[in-house]
């Protein structure tokens, strides 16, 4: 998942630009993965809502941008 790709989808579930601002900081510092952004949300009283994302056993941390999942929102 890319930094943009967390960004956005933060955004559409209603996470404040403040708290988007702390996660993505603290992401600077490890690799940017479904489980450790509901992680950090968790943290911050939000609900997670990445899970889907992992809960399938698939590992999508972001590596290079090759490797980056596409989301088609009408699935």
């Amino acid at each position: 998942m890319t930094k943009e790709e967390a960004i956005l989808e933060m955004r559409f579930c209603g996470v404040s630009e403040n708290d988007i601002d702390i996660i993505i900081e603290k992401c600077k510092q490890k690799t940017i993965s479904p489980q450790y952004l509901d992680d950090e949300l968790e943290k911050l009283g939000y609900e997670r809502f990445f899970h889907f994302e992992y809960d399938d056993g698939i590992d999508d941390s972001y590596q290079t941008p090759s490797h980056s999942k596409k989301h088609n929102l009408s699935d």
